[in-house]
């Protein structure tokens, strides 16, 4: 069956389309109405269903859908998955971007893997289309199974509350969205059998070699034998932590902006504080001075060397960022662009 407006689809997926609706607007805190939004379409599944869902849901929310295609120059499948993207693209007349970058000699260059360079290289890609046109959101595939791939990978690296409840839904400063996140992906492959959707597969997805795949393979599918209401309970602790972020976000609005200005947290500030403040204090700068996840073990080291005024300690965070202890406060730092002040 090959659906093309929200009203030909069968009552049940109808409703997964609206579910997904409202879950952008109630829970992701953004209103799709009247706006232009840029999906990233690879030709897998995922994001396959993303297209189609936003499709289905367009004429109603008077929105503008675009979609973007980017060629990692990794597979040698790339031209049957750009046809695909194509093809469903001309079906369904939507506006297709499309690029291509060679992930292997980039990630050659730098510090970061192959799948880290991917994942860097295709977001910075998708945020230059949705520059380019205008573009108010740009939109990922990823879904409730990516979640707790996420929420895992994010427990043994050793990071802390409120990080540990995974990816957010909607990432304000780079405008991007992800609508089906607590969506489980069996459903997303219900759904494209239902709209007649083809699709096309990774095969490096199987490659255990990635620590992602491995957890994907064996670490799910054994916490789903031991407990079948498992991604059930992931979605709720990504329920919990946004209950738990937005609490503290109210709490510590002003105090966190003017560090956000000056990624410096005075001490007469941090003296009347309990520690769980402090803490998400320090999170959230380090948040705000770019990628790399803080663990949950250089933070509290962070606040012991504050606590014991150790003036002039450093503390090291991935993503080459620190926080220096003076005498008047903490000071956060990003070392590359340090570099590059003290350079000009």
């Amino acid at each position: 069956m090959s659906c093309n407006k929200l009203q030909d689809l069968p009552a049940g997926w109808a409703h997964f389309c609206l579910g997904i609706s409202s879950f952008v607007h109630k829970e992701a805190g953004v209103i799709l109405k009247g706006k232009k939004v840029l999906a990233g379409f690879s030709g897998g599944p995922d994001s396959a269903a993303l297209v189609r869902v936003m499709h289905f849901l367009a004429p109603s929310l008077n929105m503008k859908l675009q979609a973007a295609y980017l060629d990692h120059g990794l597979r040698r499948e790339a031209g049957k998955d750009l046809a695909l993207v194509q093809e469903t693209c001309s079906e369904l007349n939507i506006e297709l971007f499309q690029g291509r970058i060679n992930v292997s000699r980039l990630a050659g260059r730098g510090k970061g893997g192959i799948e880290e360079t991917a994942r860097r290289l295709r977001y910075r890609y998708l945020g230059g289309v949705a520059g380019k046109t205008g573009a108010d959101y740009v939109l990922t595939g990823h879904h409730l199974n990516d979640l707790a791939e996420d929420l895992l990978m994010r427990l043994q690296r050793g990071a802390g509350w409120p990080g540990l409840s995974g990816m957010r839904a909607y990432v304000p400063e780079r405008r991007v969205l992800r609508p089906l996140l607590l969506t489980p992906r069996d459903s997303i492959m219900d759904f494209l059998e239902a709209v007649g959707q083809d699709y096309v597969l990774d095969d490096t997805n199987k490659d255990t070699a990635f620590l992602r795949n491995r957890i994907r393979m064996s670490l799910i599918p054994e916490f789903q034998a031991i407990n079948p209401g498992f991604l059930e309970s992931i979605a709720n602790i990504w329920r919990l932590g946004r209950v738990d972020a937005n609490y503290w976000e109210h709490l510590l609005g002003d105090v966190q902006h003017d560090a956000h200005e000056k990624n410096f947290l005075p001490g007469d500030v941090l003296a009347g504080m309990h520690k769980a403040a402090r803490m998400r204090l320090y999170k959230k700068i380090l948040d705000f001075l770019g990628p790399g996840q803080a663990l949950v073990k250089n933070v509290f080291k962070l606040d012991e060397l504050w606590q014991n005024k150790r003036t002039g300690a450093r503390v090291q965070f991935p993503g080459q960022k620190e926080a220096f202890v003076s005498r008047d406060g903490i000071e956060f730092r990003h070392r590359a662009f340090e570099a590059e002040k003290q350079g000009s």
